[in-house]
């Protein structure tokens, strides 16, 4: 009798200790709920103000100075590249802040702005960092306008962890190379009629769309445009009238997401499409002066003087083309 009173005392304590284990589990998720909801409460608490905080950095135009070389960071903020005529000035960026935040002392941001030049170099490399979280918990908003003179032949990289990244050119700009990089929101490049682009360009978002416009670019080299974006979709919308005489290469890949190439080429320009999916279909809403498979389509005229290779690839999302080729 006592060894099957052990054996019984053995087995029914066995869920007693699962069931302190459980409370004690229990106990700690309700304390760190607590803790979350006391957090909320705080903030929700604090003592707000209008904010309306702005600033300016230039760097003067020199002669001689026609190359720019600029790096610019920024951990949570909206960020716009420009190309635009500046009096006396080869490049500037004006930051504001706008809305309601804490009663804080000081600039609710720091900002660092250093140039140099070397050769006929200007280079810059400028970051913005917001302390803590307080732009996504608050009603701020962040604003980098960046400005260039398009006298300078410029190489850009512009890169932000929480915000939206847009970047537009004009006629005549002469672009050696772009990266643009954000982590959680969208990325876009505007590549407007007669922008010179000289190297390879990189539109990419871990969380976020990215998009790629192009109109009639002047291409100097053969160049790789990839565009990428691990959870989000990717939009790409070619038009090229005059003769490309280089080839490029471009890659659109999403995750988890959509890809979306819209291209409508003339005369002397060419393109072969290939477009692979895992999970999703590819659609083809529109086919002129293209003859091929879903998977592999191509222009009448191809291979040509200049040529558009397309790769367009996702895991998790649908593929979407609409080409169309005039002679």
């Amino acid at each position: 009798m006592a060894k099957a009173e052990t054996r019984c005392g053995f087995f029914l304590g066995r869920p007693r200790r699962r069931g302190a284990r459980a409370q004690i589990a229990a106990v700690a998720v309700i304390l760190i709920i607590l803790g979350v909801a006391i957090v909320i409460a705080a903030i929700a608490l604090l003592p707000l103000r209008p904010v309306n905080v702005t600033e300016t950095r230039d760097v003067p135009s020199q002669a001689g100075v026609d190359v720019l070389k600029l790096g610019f960071a920024a951990d949570v903020a909206q960020v716009n590249v420009a190309f635009q005529q500046l009096a006396g000035k080869a490049i500037s960026l004006h930051v504001s802040v706008t809305g309601r935040g804490p009663l804080i002392q000081g600039s609710p941001y720091t900002l660092t702005f250093d140039h140099s030049t070397s050769g006929g170099v200007l280079t810059v490399n400028s970051i913005l960092q917001t302390p803590g979280a307080w732009p996504r918990l608050l009603d701020l908003q962040v604003t980098c306008d960046l400005r260039i003179d398009p006298s300078m032949r410029s190489s850009l990289d512009i890169k932000t962890s929480v915000g939206r990244v847009v970047v537009d050119t004009r006629a005549g700009a002469v672009i050696d190379s772009l990266n643009v990089e954000t982590t959680v929101g969208g990325a876009q490049a505007n590549l407007v009629e007669n922008t010179v682009l000289a190297g390879d360009v990189s539109v990419r978002s871990t969380t976020g769309g990215v998009t790629l416009s192009w109109r009639d670019v002047i291409v100097t080299s053969g160049l790789t445009v990839d565009l990428r974006t691990t959870t989000g979709a990717v939009a790409a919308d070619l038009r090229q009238d005059e003769r490309l005489r280089q080839t490029v290469t471009l890659r659109a890949e999403a995750t988890t997401g959509g890809v979306d190439l819209a291209i409508d080429i003339r005369d002397d320009v060419a393109a072969r499409i290939e477009s692979s999916t895992s999970l999703g279909g590819i659609d083809i809403v529109r086919r002129v002066g293209f003859s091929g498979t879903e998977s592999l389509l191509e222009s009448n005229n191809y291979p040509a003087e200049g040529n558009f290779d397309v790769s367009l690839r996702t895991s998790t999302g649908g593929v979407r083309v609409d080409a169309r080729y005039s002679p």
